[in-house]
This record gives structure tokens, sequence and C-alpha cells, in this order.
């Protein structure tokens, strides 16, 4: 019976060399250290960066929820009339926080809310939530 060695169980010298040869943005989702060094690799190399985030928002996924709200709280909340189904949001933030809703993300949401008190756009945030349903006739 051949006995594997544990990759933890190796010398620090030759981890480092079996590094250098994985790319950067595969070594994002190996744990968070590695997630808050190069997750600006990830843009790069996803091309439906919205399917991610929404991705990220079903598994519950607050740290990278977090990162992103981080980077690109000034996008998310300048993009207008975001439509989803036949819903229509004021602004991509607003139907994030219904996407949490929608698929029970609780630490998600709650990121996003403390990142709005944060920054003072959580005032009276429940009257601001204006969602339209469209219906098209055919």
């Amino acid at each position: 019976m051949i006995c594997m060695m544990k990759i933890s169980d190796l010398p620090d010298n030759i981890l480092d060399t079996i590094k250098e040869f994985i790319p950067k943005y595969k070594l994002v989702f190996v744990n968070k250290v590695f997630y808050n060094l190069y997750h600006y690799t990830i843009k790069s190399y996803i091309p439906l960066y919205e399917n991610y985030l929404r991705d990220m928002i079903r598994r519950d996924n607050y740290i990278v929820i977090e990162k992103i709200l981080g980077e690109n709280i000034e996008l998310l909340i300048k993009n207008r009339h975001y439509r989803y189904k036949n819903m229509v949001f004021n602004n991509y933030i607003y139907f994030i926080i219904h996407y949490c809703i929608e698929n029970n993300s609780e630490r998600c949401r709650e990121i996003i809310y403390d990142f709005l008190k944060k920054r003072d756009l959580c005032i009276n945030l429940h009257k601001k939530n204006v969602i339209k349903y469209i219906k098209w006739n055919n």
C-alpha cells in the first residue's frame, strides 16, 4: 500500500515553489488569506461578474460580498433602473438586498446593511426601496 504524504506536511520551501506555478486566479479560492491577496484577479477571468456576485449571494458567502461592496459601492449605487424578472429596482443595491431575501442569505444582507450604515446611505431605506412590477402585454 502506497502511503501518501499530506501537502501540509511538506517543507515550506517546497510549498512556496509549488505555489509559484499555480496561477493567482486559482489560488483565490483556496483560503481567506489568498482571497484577500489575489481577489483583484477574479474580475479579469470571470466573464460574467454579475453572475459571480449572484452566486456568492446564493451561497451566503459574506466575505466575498464584503470585498465586492468595498471596491464597487459607487458603481452599484449609480447603476439605475436594474431589471430582474418582471421587476425594476431603483439601483443595483436594492436588487442585491431583494436577492438576499429571496435566497435566505442573512449574513450577506447584514453585511450590506452594515456597509450602507457606515456610509450613511441607510436612512429610511425601507421607504426608498421601490420595486416596480412590469407586465408586458402580448
